[in-house]
């Protein structure tokens, strides 16, 4: 048959790509997950897999992933996984260890099925991240942390990897990833390694999504609230200074194209055990308890604040350990008072340079770090220790990280802007180090310290020296008063108080009163431990509110002033009794610690670099160092 050599080009072109597109395929995991089909809290979970060159190979599901610090385990999830070739046919699979499978005739390996169950519903014997864990709650919502759903072969996690989901009527996918396709009935995502994988969680339920444009880049705001108490316009209409003032801080324009904010509020599970949010480099994801919105806010709007800023660190600034993380063995970088510190630091510094919050609320911020870091941590301990140990023998002491992580950053801060007389400071360094490493290069463990140096001033050496890498508490008074901050760590003072008591939150999300030290105005109340709070003079009182009605109840007290507070009190036959506990209010002496504050009458060098440290409309140089 004579076929024009037009005709033959054109087949040949197509026999080609059709060629490629099947090497393609055979060259990466092939995903598909039915939403539809949830039962139990369970998916199943299909997977197509890349070509295997090896007899035998190990699959995983990762042990602990980026920005955790802790050990999840998600292979425990994993049920009934099974290996079949091109025909069918059965491969030998053996559990190996708790969050892998050793498979062998892997050569003729062609797809992998297994279930997952969710981590947040599970009875299994084993503490899963909160914020990184999954729930499929069919119908309703799929938090789709991908580490608790996804494995990959070892050795090959750098193969690409596409997601097939088939989604229920209406259901849209919150995500920083942009689909490869979207349809009706089904989303089609790829993701370019299993870093990358799991770097995209993803939310599937009915939309409730705002849209925020900040200079280049959309900013999406997805919600999840099954009972309504918060928005994703609501929350939108209240993260859109602080991203703006984001973007002013940075330089001027956001590092990405896209960014996802994806809000799940619990108000139909029981209460998890942890709440809080886990950073990604174009989304973060929120596990939170729901709450009325305009209560809750602040809270809401401070935690984004600080997940937004990791898009600097450690997701462009970061060592070996995080940029080639390894998902199974437990090998962390020493350098969190740069990932978590300095984030954490930005989160607060930037609100009060951009003018969201005031210089003095940024001080007590501040403070109230030092307050922390010094009664309730280890003050003492090396941070490079701390960070390397965090998953370990250091866990308790984690909390640390945001806490004098950020103060440890505010000194380098400070130190830089007087070594500079004002033209470089902790931004500008860190500006430096994004130049000089960013998303695709990372930096040695050891090298970090003499990178600064370099970028900066060899004056900074004794501070790591000592106060980083040493056991040295920082003398606050020493930095903070570089900007005319004084550091004063005790005062008497008198004031109004509830009594003296231990305020502690309990499930109903109510406030339970301890008095092992009640103080004279809690003697003449007459509290007993173990009553539960219900109002102060007629305002209900709740975990959420508690605060809020303490600074309301005290705001306009004058001595003298009846204070009547309603209590629940358990009685002797388990009955709870409401009674009234009322006396005239009455000043008592207290002592406050660890405060900052601003020095009356500073001297000129002080007040310029307070400008500055604290004034987005104060003199910077132009060029970095």
């Amino acid at each position: 048959m004579n076929i024009p050599r037009k005709r033959k080009s054109l087949a040949l072109l197509f026999f080609g790509l059709a060629l490629n597109f099947f090497a393609a395929a055979q060259n990466s995991y092939q995903y598909t997950v039915d939403l539809t089909k949830a039962a139990d809290d369970k998916l199943t979970v299909n997977l197509v897999t890349p070509a295997i060159e090896k007899n035998e190979i190990k699959f995983y599901l990762p042990k602990i992933v980026p920005g955790t610090y802790m050990n999840s385990n998600f292979g425990k999830y994993v049920q009934s996984l099974e290996a079949f070739d091109k025909a069918g046919k059965k491969l030998p699979v053996q559990k190996a260890g708790d969050n892998g499978w050793t498979i062998r005739n892997a050569t003729r390996l062609n797809r992998l099925n297994y279930v997952v169950e969710d981590t947040w519903d599970a009875t299994i014997k084993n503490m899963v991240y909160p914020m990184c864990g999954t729930s499929f709650e069919a119908g309703k919502n799929f938090v789709l942390n991908t580490p608790g759903v996804f494995g990959y072969f070892e050795g090959m996690r750098e193969k690409t990897f596409q997601l097939t989901f088939t989604k229920p009527a209406g259901f849209f996918a919150a995500t920083g990833l942009i689909p490869a396709s979207s349809n009706a009935t089904q989303d089609v995502f790829s993701c370019s390694n299993a870093d990358h994988l799991y770097d995209s969680p993803i939310m599937y339920s009915l939309p409730d999504t705002a849209i925020v444009r900040v200079g280049k880049t959309d900013v999406l705001i997805a919600v999840y609230s099954p009972k309504k108490m918060a928005t994703a316009h609501f929350i939108a209409q209240n993260l859109q200074n602080l991203l703006l003032g984001a973007k002013d801080y940075l330089g001027g324009k956001l590092p990405v194209d896209k960014y996802a904010f994806i809000f799940y509020f619990n108000g139909e599970q029981p209460k998890l055990e942890v709440s809080g949010a886990w950073e990604h480099s174009y989304s973060s994801f929120y596990s939170l308890q729901e709450a009325p919105e305009k209560e809750s806010i602040g809270y809401w709007v401070s935690i984004a604040a600080h997940e937004f800023f990791h898009i600097v660190t450690p997701l462009t600034i970061s060592s070996k350990e995080v940029k080639q993380f390894n998902f199974n063995e437990t090998v962390l970088s020493k350098h969190l008072w740069l990932y978590e510190g300095s984030t954490e630091y930005y989160s607060q510094h930037m609100q009060a340079w951009t003018g969201i919050i005031t210089p003095e609320e940024f001080l007590a911020s501040m403070a109230q770090k030092i307050s922390y870091s010094r009664s309730a941590m280890n003050d003492s301990l090396s941070f490079t220790e701390l960070s390397k140990e965090s998953a370990g023998k250091h866990a308790e002491q984690y909390g640390n990280v945001y806490m004098k992580g950020a103060l440890i950053s505010a000194c380098i801060d400070l130190r830089l802007l007087e070594l500079s007389n004002g033209q470089y400071g902790l931004r500008q360094l860190k500006h430096d180090l994004s130049i000089n490493y960013g998303k695709d290069k990372y930096f040695e463990d050891d090298s970090l310290f003499s990178m600064i140096e370099k970028l900066s001033y060899p004056e900074l050496t004794p501070f790591f020296k000592d106060h980083v890498e040493g056991g040295q508490p920082i003398p606050y008074e020493k930095y903070f008063a570089l900007a005319g901050v004084s550091y004063i760590a005790s005062e008497t003072y008198q004031d109004f108080s509830l009594g003296g008591l231990k305020l502690n939150p309990n499930p109903e999300g109510k406030v339970t009163v301890g008095i092992a030290d009640v103080n004279d105005f809690g003697k003449k109340m007459g509290y007993e431990e173990g009553d539960i709070l219900v109002s102060f003079n007629d305002s209900l009182v709740t975990n959420a509110n508690l605060d809020n009605r303490i600074d309301q109840l005290f705001d306009k007290a004058k001595e003298g002033d009846v204070l009547a507070v309603k209590v629940n009190r358990k009685q002797p036959d388990g009955r709870m009794l409401e009674k009234v506990l009322q006396a005239p209010l009455f000043k008592i002496e207290r002592v406050r610690k660890h405060l900052l504050r601003f020095m009356p009458n500073p001297t000129a060098e002080q007040l310029r670099i307070r400008n500055v440290w604290l004034n987005n409309h104060a003199p910077v140089a132009a060029a970095m160092k």
